[in-house]
Formats: C-alpha cells, structure tokens, sequence
C-alpha cells in the first residue's frame, strides 16, 4: 500500500517542512472555498487479512483490508474521498488496530509536523495521566500543592488538577488574552491574576489559558522528584518514547518564562496520531505496558455535571436529553438544550481531541475503531459559510463535513452491533443542525485589562510576579524551542529510529 512514491513523498515533505520553517513560529493556509474543487488524491485502501493488529512501539502501522475488520471497502473509500475534497491533509482510518486506509496525500504529508491546535490539550491530559500513574500528582489535589510558594491567593492555589482538567475553574476567560499566539510571558501565572468569577467545579468555560497551568503543575511535580529535569525532557521519556514516537516527530513550543504550552503549540507530525489513537483506545496500554491508569482514562472520556460533552481536556459524544452541555466557540459562551452528541451520526461513546482547523483522534472504543484527521480547511467551511455561521473556522463538531463523515464510515461496519447502533443518535437522516449566530463581544473586551497584562505585564490582569522580558524563579529559556526544530528533519525523509520505550 505504501511502498510506491515513497521517496517522492518524503521529498515533498522536504519542501513543505522547509517551507514552513521559513515562514517563521506558526503558519496556516487560508481557509479558502475552492480549496476543495481542486483534484485530490483517491483514497488508499490497504489489503491483508489480518483480523487483529498489534500496534508497536518499533513498527510502523499493520494494515489490513476493510473486509478483513468487518468494514465496507467501498464506504471506507467514500468517507476518506469526502474529507479529502474538504481540504484535509491526512486522514487515516484504523480498526482492532490495522490500518485500513488513508487519503491519497498521507505518504506526502504525514511526516511534516504541523501545529496540533488545541489536540494539544488532550496530549497534555495524556502526559499528566503518566503523572498520575506514577504519582508525581494527585488530580483531586489543590494546584497550590505544586506551585511555586507565594504564586497565587487562597482561592487560586485552592483551584484542583481536576478543575484544571475539566475547564471548571471559573476564571473569567478572555479571548484577547487566550489568542495572543506569539507574545506569551507566561499562561501559568496569568491565570493567577485572573478574576474567579465562578465556583470552581461547577461552570465550564472554554478558554486558552488554564490549560498551560496542567503542564506548570506537571513541570513542578517533575523538579520535586528529578531536580532541573525538563517537561519535555520527561515527557519525551515517559510519554513518548513508550508510544515509539521519536523526538524527531515534533517539536512544542513554550511561553517566555520557558513553560511548555498546554492549550495550543505542538507540532507533531500527523503520522503519530494513530499512537495516541492506539494508546486510548487500550485505556492507557501501548504494546503491552500501561503507562496510564485505566481509571484516569475513564475519566478522560466521562463528561461533568457542569458539560457533559468535555472530560480531561478531550470532548465526549455522549450528551442527551437533560444533560447540561456547553459549547466551545471563538465568539460566545452557549449552552445547548436539549442536549445532543457532538456528532450524531457517530457512537455515543465516541471522545476525541479537536484542534483548530479539524486536526483530531477520534476513538470509538465499542467499534475497535480510530479515526486521524489533520489540515488547515476544517471539514465544515464550504458547508457553513454560505449560511453566515459565525463560526465557521472553528470547525466545530456539531456541523455538517463531520456528520456525512461519520455517517457515510459508519455504514461501512458490517458487524456492528445492536446496541451500538442503537446508540446513534442519527444514523441515517440528512444533517439537522442550524448554523450558530451567537456573538458575545463582552469574551474579547473584559476585563479590558487583560489584554495589556497578557501582552505587556502590565496592570492587574499580568502575569504574577512577571515583567516584559520574563518572570521570578522561572527559566525564562521561551525561545529554546527554536533550537528543537532541525531535529524533525530526519523523521521527515524517514531516515530515523524509533524509540524501544
């Protein structure tokens, strides 16, 4: 399947990767409406008769045939072709952990790391579940218990992992603050300059700050036990070296106090989605090793009392009836009643990660089955913006390019059984979603501080005990990353090795 335009591929990815590096921190195509008329590569759809495969830390991907995994050939191809000519990069189809099929432009693209978005999030809920796994935190824990002495009132130190995991702070958000992508001093400690407005636990806000606090936490909880070890340093060795995913598959990014981002930044290449993918749907077991408690990852796809449809930093398709739902949008605060999966034509059991411009690992743990996606034209564009969506960019998961996906791939399962199909809530009818026309301006504006805090440190809203140029007792090292960059050139022409664990 793969074995055919292998060194041109990788000489495309060459191009694209220098390309982008030329292009300076963060680059993204403009979403543009044509972009999905012109000609795509056909869908590749593997062959084998494996029934089962073993994912592993040293291989690349076992593939087998759709009909070999109780799948539709013929609709797999379909579901691929239509998210490719709706302007995704990759898109990779896997079941009891072959690899099925994939877009025609994966061997092309599938090496270049790309921005992750806010999947990002759902990487760094991983990572603290290792933490956890290994005791290092306690998610039921106040945050004040890992940071710094003396960063933080009473009420923001008493504000726990979980809280953090859940996006149940109640601080208030602002989304000058939250998309300021270039300028960052420190997330962290900005969000203990941010006014609680809520109780903790009890409302759910969508924000971009918060996020970076889980892997502060993590950073903090790491010194404790390893002295001057670095985030990303155990990560890579914690994390994902047990995944076999090498340094050369990505790089992240940090704030100017040198802390790892947790809201948005990771560049991973495309190809190692399907290892976070296997590593979830395993419960926290890759290649025969649990690196994270089953009972964490439980609690990574489980909704809250106050949004149903989000759990440890990952959205959850499980919302119905009464459940109280929130939605995530660049533009207002919305709750949605009745409640309703993200995707209806999906299992109800379905999670996954959503980063900007579709960039996803979907997991649908009663079917066997994982579902990759990157790009910067989210599935929806062509279908929301000729109905004036006020969120068309945000791809968000409720509209119309991941219904017919999912639709059209889930009638390509010729096992499925009762229950689970029972469980869509619909699998057949066309798309009944209305495009959403909610504005809040009052998310931008206020605190009308913030912006200067987060941009310059100055005012109420700064980050604590942070100036300009960086903040107290913190490496201050932001640009390192820079240096992180060349390293992914091996893994692009695929001249490296994986890691063994």
């Amino acid at each position: 399947m793969r074995a055919s335009g292998r060194i041109a591929a990788a000489a495309v990815a060459a191009v694209i990767t220098v390309g982008g590096l030329a292009g300076g921190v963060a680059f993204a195509a403009p979403d543009l409406p044509s972009l999905p008329e012109l000609p795509v590569a056909g869908a590749i759809i593997a062959s084998g008769d494996a029934t089962d495969c073993a994912m592993t830390r040293t291989g690349e991907y076992e593939e087998s045939s759709p009909e070999a995994v109780g799948l539709d050939p013929a609709k797999v191809k379909e579901a691929i072709d239509y998210w490719a000519a709706q302007g995704s990069e990759t898109v990779k189809v896997f079941r009891h952990g072959c690899l099925v099929g994939e877009s025609g432009l994966d061997p092309a693209l599938e090496r270049v790391p790309r921005l992750n978005w806010s999947q990002t999030k759902t990487v760094s809920a991983l990572i603290a579940g290792v933490a956890e796994k290994q005791g290092l935190i306690d998610v039921d824990a106040p945050i004040g218990d890992y940071l710094p002495e003396g960063l933080g009132d009473e009420a923001h130190r008493a504000i726990t992992v979980r809280n953090v995991l859940n996006m149940t702070t109640g601080v208030q958000m602002n989304w000058a603050r939250g998309l300021n992508l270039f300028t960052d001093i420190s997330r962290a400690r900005e969000a203990m300059s941010m006014t609680i407005e809520h109780e903790p636990g009890e409302y759910f806000e969508y924000d971009q700050t918060t996020p970076s606090v889980l892997n502060y936490v993590v950073q903090h909880a790491i010194w404790k036990a390893e002295p001057g070890l670095d985030y990303q340093e155990w990560a890579q060795r914690e994390f994902f070296n047990k995944l076999g995913i090498p340094q050369s598959a990505y790089w992240w990014q940090r704030d100017r106090s040198g802390n790892t981002l947790g809201y948005s930044k990771l560049f991973l290449r495309p190809l190692e989605f399907g290892r976070l993918g296997e590593l979830m749907r395993n419960d926290g077991t890759y290649d025969g090793v649990e690196i994270i408690d089953p009972s964490y990852m439980r609690e990574l796809h489980t909704g809250t009392e106050a949004n149903c449809g989000y759990g440890f930093l990952t959205w959850v398709n499980s919302c119905s009836g009464d459940d109280m739902q929130v939605n995530a949008s660049l533009f207002a605060r919305r709750v949605i009643a009745p409640a309703q999966p993200w995707i209806a034509s999906a299992p109800s059991d379905m999670y996954f990660s959503f980063g900007l411009h579709g960039q996803h690992t979907f997991v649908i743990p009663s079917l066997d089955m994982v579902v990759t996606r990157s790009g910067e034209v989210p599935p929806d564009t062509l279908e929301n913006t000729p109905n004036l969506d006020a969120d068309p960019l945000a791809g968000a998961a409720v509209k119309e390019g991941y219904y017919n996906f999912f639709r059209t791939l889930m009638s390509a399962v010729t096992d499925m059984p009762d229950d689970v199909r029972d469980s869509i809530a619909n699998p057949d009818g066309p798309w009944t979603g209305s495009p959403d026309l909610a504005l809040d301006p009052e998310t931008i504006i206020y605190p009308v501080d913030a912006a200067p805090g987060s941009y310059l440190a100055v005012g109420d809203q700064a980050p604590e005990g942070c100036t300009i140029t960086g903040c107290e007792n913190d490496p201050n090292d932001g640009t390192r990353w820079i240096t992180d960059v060349p390293r992914t050139i091996p893994g692009v022409i695929g001249v490296e090795q994986r890691p063994n664990g």
